[in-house]
């Protein structure tokens, strides 16, 4: 399957990219250019944290096998760096602050990837070569 080869050999591209994109969108200001939905919900920033971070972990989590990561060391992995990341915005930015309702929107999103990746199969574990 040419495409399977394809997304596989790209998935570490991708996820690096994705890693950066998330980085420079939390702390890079933006101008406000409107809305992009016409409606609005309390705490609907949260969404998209949960969003970003859900298809971040996604994309390392099919990356993995390739960095020969486990499950787990993805899943902290990014949850430190959604951490980081909140901690840099209070200090390098001036017009946005830390928030832990932000680090648990990120976490969920980490967790519900994996939890998808888990029970569809896809995350199989790298199983060493003891014999060497």
């Amino acid at each position: 399957m040419p495409t399977k080869k394809l997304l596989e050999r790209s998935a570490p591209a991708i996820a690096i990219l994705l890693t950066i994109l998330v980085a420079v969108a939390s702390l890079v200001s933006f101008k406000s250019t409107g809305q992009l939905l016409d409606f609005h919900f309390k705490n609907q920033d949260k969404l998209g944290h949960f969003i970003a971070y859900f298809m971040l972990a996604t994309s390392w989590f099919f990356s993995a096998p390739r960095f020969r990561l486990r499950t787990f060391t993805v899943i902290w992995a990014i949850i430190l760096y959604g951490i980081i990341l909140e901690g840099l915005q209070e200090i390098l930015t001036t017009n946005r602050t830390a928030d832990i309702m932000d680090v648990l929107a990120n976490s969920a999103g980490v967790f519900l990837a994996a939890l998808l990746f888990t029970r569809l199969g896809k995350l199989q574990p790298i199983k060493k070569n003891l014999s060497n």
